[in-house]
Order: structure tokens, then sequence, then C-alpha cells
């Protein structure tokens, strides 16, 4: 098929410029709503067809040269094309059609991120090592394969995590994992910097298994002392031993090898103890206003139960909102941390249940309690519908945290079929210059 040119008519859910031909909607990655492109078609489907940009015919006055010099190879900044303030519209724009057919839904404007460098507290760096010089590669997977791009400078995290990774990249003397062949040690680097104090947390996920790992303990425990004496903020060095053909970065279980096993970050003036696994939103200067938005939505007070709670985050933020704070969490490390931050923040009325949610809330249905307010914050597929029905029958008020627009769309209607109305969404830039949306959604049961 010959190249096509085509206008944009506007961007859409994760990103794309969308385009017309023939009928037929295209998706182009990196248009611009009222660019107009030479494409050509890489994909076709029965009701739409996907295309790659050859050319830019007619370029918005919103399109900038991207803010980061390995843009093109990384691809984890997608909209880093993007002028940001209009990147912050274009996700406004994609919510409102998103939720267009809710009705009385109040759209309530987008919150930016107040940084939008060095704002990622958490990283994971795929490592490898090149065939003849053995040296080690550490960075992101290119776009939609496994091959490692080797990025010494990341605008998006703090420097000093980049200067971490470039210390490991010269002074690791142990190998690199190769994929292909299930061989090498090292698999990932992961780190976690506190946003507040600056301490970090590293880890080293190795390819082995508990008895292997004796055998190298001691040396690792060396270039555990020599990296932290370089490093001084590094509070705590893990190995995870992950030995197993996955795409999972990380195994079950992790050894802390020097210093110790937590940092605290700070929201405001709540703290939190964090573990080097711990599930603590990535940016944390944006998490303060995401967490102040849905805290804000709490008319009433009363006991607060915080669904999918990990370390006790949101309840502990929405701790005046609340008399009793309820949490329940299925990880047991994630439990531990919970009601350590708990006594942290001088919260005296709670409870802690461990488990499943679908499973916690048949017992709460038994025991026939009642919530002022439910949060949840659920994975990036949503809820499901026997939950929703269950906690419908628990509360007058749920704040919905979304991570994905689309899975919050098919929740809320589950929510209204069980009687609430969809008072409020709020679109947040947690992630900037990506298409990522994070949302916080209120629903409502009025006249009860």
């Amino acid at each position: 098929m010959e190249n096509l040119t085509l206008e944009i008519e506007k961007n859409v859910f994760e990103g794309y410029g969308l385009a017309r031909y023939e009928g037929r909607a295209v998706f182009i990655k990196g248009a611009i709503k009222g660019e107009v492109v030479e494409a050509k078609i890489v994909s076709k489907n029965k009701n739409y067809l996907r295309a790659e940009i050859i050319d830019i015919i007619k370029p918005s006055k919103y399109r900038i040269k991207p803010f980061c010099p390995m843009y093109n190879p990384c691809g984890a900044c997608d909209m880093g094309f993007i002028q940001y303030d209009y990147l912050l519209q274009i996700k406004e724009d994609i919510i409102k059609e998103i939720f267009q057919n809710f009705q009385s839904l109040e759209f309530k404007p987008i919150i930016k991120s107040p940084e939008i460098n060095n704002y990622r507290c958490k990283t994971q760096f795929p490592t490898t090592e090149t065939k003849k010089s053995k040296k080690i590669l550490a960075g992101y997977y290119k776009e939609k394969s496994h091959e490692i791009v080797n990025i010494k400078y990341c605008p998006i995290q703090p420097s000093v995590i980049d200067d971490i990774i470039q210390y490991i990249r010269e002074n690791w003397s142990l190998s690199g994992y190769i994929e292909k062949t299930h061989k090498g040690l090292l698999r990932h680097i992961l780190t976690r910097i506190s946003d507040d104090a600056g301490d970090i947390l590293l880890t080293f996920v190795l390819n082995l298994n508990s008895s292997d790992f004796e055998k190298i303990k001691k040396d690792i425990g060396s270039y555990a002392d020599e990296i932290c004496g370089k490093f001084p903020k590094i509070k705590g060095v893990f190995v995870n031993l992950n030995n197993e053909k996955t795409n999972k970065i990380t195994g079950k279980e992790y050894v802390l090898i020097k210093g110790q096993d937590y940092i605290t970050e700070k929201l405001e003036d709540k703290i939190y103890k964090l573990g080097p696994d711990s599930f603590f939103q990535v940016n944390p200067k944006c998490a303060v206003q995401l967490f102040n938005s849905a805290k804000n939505l709490i008319s009433k007070k009363g006991t607060l139960l915080d669904l999918y709670g990990g370390l006790g985050t949101i309840g502990i933020f929405m701790k005046e909102a609340a008399t009793k704070i309820v949490l329940v969490e299925e990880n047991k490390e994630a439990i531990k941390l919970a009601k350590e931050n708990y006594k942290l923040n001088e919260i005296k009325t709670y409870e802690v249940f461990e488990g499943k949610a679908k499973d916690k809330i048949q017992d709460f249905i038994k025991e026939k309690r009642f919530f002022e307010n439910i949060v949840i914050d659920p994975p990036r597929k949503g809820s499901d519908d026997e939950t929703l029905g269950n906690i419908s029958k628990m509360t007058n008020s749920i704040i919905y945290i979304s991570c994905n627009p689309m899975t919050l769309k098919r929740d809320a209607e589950n929510l209204i079929k069980y009687g609430f109305n969809f008072k409020s969404i709020q679109a947040v830039d947690m992630f900037p210059y990506t298409h990522h949306i994070e949302c916080v959604a209120h629903f409502v049961r009025e006249n009860k």
C-alpha cells in the first residue's frame, strides 16, 4: 500500500493520534491533534488500522524536541514530544471522552505534577553483559522487545541513581544475565530512594538459588561495603534470588546484605517505612496532591475501609478524616509495614486484615459492618463485579483511585448498577510525558 496523507483528528487513550482512512480509524503513535502526516499502514484490523509516521507535513505548534537524548531508543517517556501544558489538556480531553456518557458527572481540573524531572523514586533496571568485552549493560527494554538500552542518564530520576548504576557498570566483577541462555548472574538492579531524605535501598536480583548464593555471599557483602562507602545515602543493600525462567523481575526471597531493611518517606507530616519491594507511589510530590484530592471527597467522618491497602499509605494520609481505619491487604510484608506505619503515625484506632479483598468483604457482610467511606486503589486490571457488588452493601461513599481509565469506566458502570451516582472524576498526571493517567473518582449513594 502506498503512503497515506492523514490529518490527526484528536489524541486518544494511550496517546495515539487518531485519523480516518476509508471510513476506518487509523491509530498513529507519535502524532498530535491537528497535524498532517505522511504515514504507512503497518497492521490491519476489521475495524481499524495502525500506521507509522514517515514524515510530518504540518507539525503542531505544540510539538517540541524531546527533553531526553534517549527518547527514541528508550521510549519510556512516550509523550515527550508534546509541550507539557498542552499534554495535560490532551489527557483531560481523553478522560472527558472516555467518561462522556455518564450523566451529571463533574470533571475536575487535572492535577499537574509538581516536578516533571527527577520525580521517579523507584527504578528497575534489567541488566546483561556484552558478548566479547563482558561489560555490564543496564537500562530499560527497547519498546516491544527485550533488547536492553544502556541508559546512562535518565532525567526523570534523581541523578544519584544514574551515578550508582554507572558505578555498578564499571565495578561489577561478576557476570551479567543472558536471557536467551538463562546464564549469568546479575538480572536486575532495583533502587528505591526517599524524596524526603534521599535515602536509598539497593537490590541486586541474582540468577541463583539459596544454596548457590551462599558460595558468593561473602563477595557480594564485600561489594556492598564498597558501594555504600562510595554512596553514603545507600542505607540498605539486598539480594533477591530469582533463578526461574520468567519475565517476573523478582523472586520470593530477599536477603539483607548490609545496613537496614527499610527507608522512610514523608508525605506532608505522615511518615512511612518502605521496604525494597513495597508498593508506593513513585512520584511522591504528586502523590500528596492525589491523596489530598481523595481526602477532600470525604464529607462524613467515620470508619474508613482501606481496600487493597498495601502498607497503609492512603488510610494514614486520611487519618484526620476518619475515626477508625480498617485495612485489607493480601501481601504479608505489606501488612507488617502497615502495622509499623500506623504506630509511627500515632494511629491508635485501626484494624488490619490479611487476605484477599473479596474474601474479607464477605466476612464484613456477615458481620453487618458499615463504613462511612471506602477507599479502593486496585491494580491496573481494576476490581471485579462481585467485589464491587459486595462493598456497595457496606457504604454510601466509595473513593476509587485508578491507574487505568478503561477499567475504571467498566467498574463505574457496575457501581451505578448497584445504586451509586458517579459524582466526580479528577485526572492526575502522576507520570509526566507519558500516556499514563491516574484518576480519583467518587461514587455516592444519595438519599440513604
